[in-house]
């Protein structure tokens, strides 16, 4: 018998070079997908940093700057906090919906202190009175809806004709 190893380690040759280079080729997968996550995980970081670098300067920008020189609509310039302008029955049917048939009186609004009331007009002529309360900062608002209230519990020291006692 002759021993003709020569076809053998050709092929044993070709086997381990394959195997060497699937070897790498999987290793240089890896490392590509690592590359590629520390990337996305390097952009991701660099983004938020630039959305909190932002978001700081105009959250520091707008508190140093100063109080706007006028004042808003609903705050009255001449009037100080205990005794503000009295507002027209247009300013205060912006700031109710009356239901249908309902209406401010004509004979306008009533204002003591920092109240101010006013008649409205119904289809079945049974009276009744808006409340309104004026803040400092947030201008009339809506109070209360009725027939008369106590002063004392609204803290008038004035007398008024929408309040009982």
């Amino acid at each position: 018998m002759t021993d003709n190893l020569g076809p053998l380690r050709q092929a044993m040759s070709d086997l381990s070079e394959h195997g060497g280079t699937a070897d790498m080729y999987e290793r240089a997968l890896r490392r590509s997908r690592q590359s590629q996550r520390r990337v996305a995980v390097t952009t991701g970081a660099a983004a938020a940093a630039v959305v909190f670098a932002i978001g700081g300067t105009v959250a520091f920008a707008t508190r140093q700057r100063p109080d706007p020189s006028t004042p808003p609509a609903s705050t009255p310039t001449s009037a100080g906090p205990q005794n503000p302008n009295c507002p027209s029955t247009q300013t205060l049917g912006t700031l109710v919906e009356l239901p249908a048939g309902w209406s401010f009186a004509a004979r306008g609004v009533e204002c003591v202190e920092t109240w101010a009331a006013a008649d409205v007009q119904r289809p079945d002529a049974n009276a009744i009175i808006y409340l309104f309360h004026y803040t400092t900062g947030t201008g009339w608002r809506f109070q209360d809806q009725g027939t008369g209230w106590d002063c004392k519990d609204l803290g008038l020291t004035e007398p008024a004709s929408f309040c009982t006692s």
